[in-house]
């Protein structure tokens, strides 16, 4: 079998209820790689306890290779190593270790706005990166800003050191996926159920929106509410928005509560839990359109307008970021214009973030509520699709069709898959490099020898005290003793031999290459001098 790009894993822990798109989108990438990936035995890279959750979390009928991320030379064999992030700086500073040609590194970039992640881009710049190497943009918007980014601190840098690093690594842009398969065979019998059991009309123009409902990190709701309110006076029809997804916390709800209340008095607003399925396809098949007015930098790519037109719905969205690659103006939905202030207008902000004034959470706030979504604009793309029902359908089936043929799963990890061959073509043409220290992962007794008096170094010699078997045993009853057990057990065997061969005598000088092949007997001779089971002669 060739050298595979294995796929890290590490489950997420933490508040499962706060569901995130990056989280979806990892989960969905490595359910379609076992489905669609490049034929033969798939590399994962894990702890041995998450390697067994994986093969739980994503049952398949393919081999899978287990990478064991408890070896430091376990990726020596692949031809890459895949992250479902950005952060690509730590595992280049590992890689040194076995050759900075040995294998590749790819990462995907989600929500780019926070701190970390700019550090991520940042930390390449000064780490062994390679242009072997990739950063996956999930869009044309994402790799402007990463470009704009790794550009900004290379000319900081330049000015601090005297010279400006390259950003090395490949910024392609590959976007995410979604099952369309699956979301085209919902079929009407869902929504048509769903809409009896609401009492919803069949002159009922229904919108829905789908994702996290949050003002503050994804979607202000008040520019779609009066949007709305203004088309149920133009249509003189009802007009019905399913909210479904889950808030950030029972305040936003109230909040959101409260805005519908106020901003859409004469529009009918459904709450629905969309993170079960079931209840997800319900409302998908319900609904006559998608509306999605994001307005949030958090915002990368945006994949509920896909699944929507997946799905056969028409998607009305606000002009920002990924969604202006994903919906067609005029041809598979509505894209409608954003404006927001000039550069200059918001380094307060800046400042007051990176001076802890305020979290990141309220700095995206303060954004989004400067970023405006054209209203009149949404009415007209509204109300043409609620007085146009034929110009809907027939955006609703381009919408499927440009969601088969772009965004679907198998299309996307194709695109992975080419793009590791040419990461591999392209460190074909560079010459092994020898490893090299890592300055992150060096060895602590090197590290702190200044610290100690000396090392065990020729002339050394040690034997049992009398009673050193019984310390042992006393030793090996105490939870203290032996943070590392294996020191207690190699010292045990240290003990036997020395009472049937003699002292322990150290005469010649050793090499670090000898020390490293004996490292478990010079750590079991520390402990047992520091435990007074053996003494110097």
């Amino acid at each position: 079998m060739g050298r595979r790009t294995a796929l890290f894993f590490a489950p997420e822990r933490g508040d499962s209820s706060r569901l995130v798109g990056r989280q979806v989108a990892n989960e969905g990438f490595l359910k379609a790689y076992m489905k669609h990936g490049a034929p033969g035995a798939v590399p994962v890279y894990a702890m041995p306890a998450d390697f067994d959750r994986f093969e739980a979390a994503f049952p398949t009928g393919r081999e899978l290779m287990q990478v064991p991320a408890s070896h430091p030379r376990a990726l020596a064999d692949c031809s890459g190593l895949f992250m479902p992030g950005p952060a690509l700086a730590k595992r280049a500073w590992h890689r040194r270790g076995v050759g900075r040609g040995r294998y590749s590194l790819s990462g995907v970039t989600h929500a780019m706005s926070s701190e970390r992640a700019a550090e991520a881009v940042r930390d390449m710049l000064i780490a062994p990166m390679a242009e072997w190497d990739a950063l996956i943009c999930t869009s044309e918007a994402i790799q402007r800003l990463v470009q704009k980014l790794a550009g900004d601190y290379a000319d900081s840098l330049g000015a601090i050191t005297g010279g400006r690093p390259p950003f090395l690594p490949q910024l392609p842009v590959i976007p995410l996926g979604v099952d369309t398969e699956a979301l085209a065979s919902i079929g009407p019998v869902p929504g048509e159920n769903f809409r009896k059991t609401h009492g919803i009309g069949e002159d009922t123009f229904v919108l829905l929106f789908l994702g996290r409902l949050s003002y503050h990190t994804k979607a202000h709701p008040i520019p779609m509410y009066r949007a709305l309110n203004l088309l149920t006076q133009r249509l003189q029809r009802p007009v019905t928005l399913i909210e479904a997804g889950w808030y950030y916390n029972s305040e936003t709800e109230a909040a959101f509560d409260a805005a519908a209340r106020t901003f859409a008095p004469q529009v009918r607003i459904l709450k629905i839990d969309a993170r079960d399925r079931t209840a997800k396809d319900k409302v998908l098949s319900a609904a006559d359109a998608f509306i999605s007015l994001v307005d949030n930098a958090q915002e990368s790519f945006g994949i509920t307008p896909v699944e929507a037109m997946a799905a056969g719905l028409p998607a009305i969205v606000s002009d920002w970021d990924g969604y202006r690659d994903t919906v067609v103006d005029g041809e598979t939905g509505f894209r409608i214009p954003t404006l927001m202030p000039p550069s200059g207008a918001g380094y307060e902000y800046a400042w007051r973030l990176a001076s802890e004034q305020d979290d990141y959470d309220l700095h995206m706030g303060l954004i989004a509520q400067h970023v405006a979504v054209d209203i009149p604009k949404t009415v007209e793309a509204l109300s043409a699709l609620a007085e146009q029902p034929e110009k809907a359908r027939a955006m609703g089936v381009a919408a499927a069709a440009r969601a088969r043929a772009v965004y679907d799963w198998r299309v996307i990890v194709g695109a992975y898959d080419a793009l590791w061959r040419e990461l591999e073509e392209r460190r074909a043409f560079y010459a092994e490099e020898e490893p090299h220290l890592v300055p992150q992962i060096t060895d602590p007794f090197a590290t702190f020898a200044g610290f100690a008096s000396g090392t065990i170094a020729p002339p050394f010699g040690v034997r049992p005290v009398d009673g050193a078997e019984m310390l042992l045993e006393q030793l090996a009853g105490s939870p203290i003793a032996a943070v590392d057990r294996r020191s207690l057990e190699d010292g045990k065997a240290l003990v036997a031999g020395m009472r049937e061969q003699g002292p322990m005598v150290m005469e010649q000088e050793f090499t670090e290459q000898q020390v490293a092949e004996s490292a478990r007997t010079f750590r079991a001779l520390a402990w047992l001098l520091k435990m007074g089971v053996i003494e110097r002669i």
